[in-house]
């Protein structure tokens, strides 16, 4: 039998693979020190659940993830798609999520990460949802939709 032989792009993206994996297990295990040591010091995260959409730093993002702790009980993400760039160095990951509110509320949604890395840390993180518009945009979109359905659009 031959001996498979793997190129260092294989091992490169193993090794992404692994970190994002590692990661969000701590996030699940809400092991703040651990998630913080997966971050490039000048870290961008962005995430729209959050008071500050976007944090800059290990310092905000410090701030950002205690008060996501506090007000989560469980977080759970399960993976459908995980996509990354030839190089191995930047990933997309598509996660089913539940989460478990402090409050016992309960929440399951899908979303997708961007994931960057700088000399093997994350350095930007950023989450879409895939759940629509909120706010006056939500209203306006609604009205929107309603005129072009009697329009024929």
């Amino acid at each position: 039998m031959q001996k498979k032989s793997y190129s260092i792009k294989y091992f490169m993206s193993r090794n992404l693979f692994r970190l994002i994996r590692d990661h969000f297990d701590a996030v699940e295990k809400k092991d703040l020190n651990a998630v913080l040591g997966f971050y490039h010091d000048d870290i961008d995260f962005i995430d729209p659940h959050y008071p500050k959409v976007h944090m800059r730093g290990k310092g905000e993002v410090f701030k950002g993830l205690t008060w996501s702790f506090k007000g989560v009980k469980s977080f759970s993400f399960s993976t459908i798609n995980y996509f990354e760039n030839k190089e191995g160095t930047n990933a997309s990951v598509e996660y089913a999520s539940k989460l478990e509110l402090s409050n016992g509320q309960k929440l399951d949604f899908q979303q997708v990460f961007i994931i960057e890395t700088t000399n093997g840390k994350i350095s930007r993180l950023q989450a879409y949802e895939t759940y629509g518009p909120h706010g006056m945009h939500k209203i306006m979109l609604i009205v929107t939709r309603i005129i072009h359905k009697m329009t024929g659009y």
